[in-house]
């Protein structure tokens, strides 16, 4: 294995891995530095992204020929997406550099270890406790409280989740707990939710200025930058941010995810250990985008120092809202459009999004709201996914 000081240059071959929204931006991002760009593609929908790299491999998570084939082609790979499994990365590490490591997503795909990573940096997250029998959610609920979610400690596709809202519920969780080690975690009301994305390098960190997000049916509908909040609050989120990267063995870009509550109290909700697509509300407000200084960072090159250069909004799009976006297309100046390939519209459940440059954040909101197209008031919560 490379040490972890390498270096990639020009004409190098970057792999991606866990392929998908930000893929397209990623690629032509490495292509324009001077990188080839190559993809392991382990399912249908991720197939119509290969006309955007420059060499593919398709196989799925368990084939080792084919894994090995990819890292053997690629100077480094880095992993697009927080769902690839660390024990892939770990057996792809015997043939190529991985500058992300694997430490991050072993952290963040169990949750009972990203709780005790909380713990131990002494930040705030909700009350939690580890389940394994019905007489243990019996036990713990009072101190819980209620409403309270139980996730398996596993994050992962296809995974069981409930909301336990009063004690009627819990005979329930017996289904869910027959599967397996749950936590049982508060379920705390959110009044405004954030995106901190984090760059870091061997000795570096740097973080891009903050973002507020809007959920629709558990997914991102909203999201805008620079996020307005009173300076002790912005100052505390920075300073977990740097407590999170200096805590990590890694080098790449990750997100944590805040919540306030109506009281203004500050909880983390997360790590993503990848981009996120509330993220490219980025590349209109900063001088530099989250994939370029993704690439930096895995490349070892020095980190630039992130301004802002202008508020904007990003809006999903779904197909049901195409023609009226088609409407916006002939009549704002001030709106760029990305629309997602046929394959991946399905996968990550979107057509695309808008982006809305502006003065304020203020006039941006409003000059969205008269459109009309997300009419339906946004809930301001996500679902039981953490």
């Amino acid at each position: 294995m490379m040490e972890n000081k390498h270096i990639l240059y020009p004409g190098n071959t970057i792999g991606i891995i866990g392929l998908g929204s930000g893929t397209r931006q990623l690629a032509q991002a490495a292509q324009n530095a001077g990188f080839r760009v190559a993809a392991y593609i382990h399912s249908e929908a991720e197939r119509d992204l290969a006309k955007f790299v420059d060499y593919t491999v398709i196989g799925a998570w368990n084939d080792r020929d084919k894994l090995k084939e990819f890292g053997q082609s690629c100077d480094a790979v880095v992993y697009e997406s927080a769902s690839v499994q660390s024990a892939v990365i770990e057996y792809l590490s015997q043939f190529t550099f991985i500058p992300q490591g694997k430490e991050i997503l072993e952290i963040t795909q169990d949750r009972l270890l990203e709780r005790a990573f909380f713990d131990q940096i002494n930040v705030n997250i909700a009350p939690y406790v580890t389940v394994i029998q019905l007489d243990d959610v019996y036990q713990s609920i009072d101190s819980i409280g209620y409403p309270a979610v139980l996730n398996p400690i596993q994050k992962g596709l296809g995974e069981r989740s409930m909301v336990i809202e009063r004690q009627s519920d819990i005979v329930k969780a017996a289904d869910y707990l027959d599967t397996g080690t749950y936590v049982l975690e508060s379920w705390i009301s959110r009044s405004r939710e954030f995106s901190l994305m984090v760059a870091k390098t061997d000795d570096t960190i740097k973080v891009f200025p903050l973002i507020e997000n809007q959920y629709r049916d558990g997914r991102v509908l909203e999201a805008q930058a620079p996020a307005v909040l009173p300076n002790d609050v912005q100052e505390e989120i920075g300073r977990i941010g740097q407590a999170v990267a200096k805590n990590l063995n890694y080098r790449g870009v990750f997100e944590v995810g805040f919540y306030l509550t109506d009281t203004n109290t500050l909880y983390v909700k997360g790590i993503t250990p990848a981009l996120v697509r509330q993220g490219d509300v980025l590349t209109a407000v900063c001088t530099i985008d989250q994939y370029a200084v993704l690439l930096r960072a895995v490349a070892g090159l020095p980190l630039p120092d992130i301004k802002v250069l202008q508020p904007a909004i990003t809006m999903a799009i779904n197909q049901e809202q195409i023609d009226e976006i088609k409407t916006q297309w002939l009549l704002k100046e001030n709106w760029q459009f990305n629309f997602y390939t046929p394959t991946l519209q399905k996968k990550v459940h979107s057509y695309g999004f808008v982006t809305a440059i502006g003065d304020t954040l203020d006039k941006l909101q409003l000059q969205i709201d008269n459109t009309d197209v997300w009419s339906e008031s946004p809930a301001q919560t996500e679902t039981t996914e953490d």
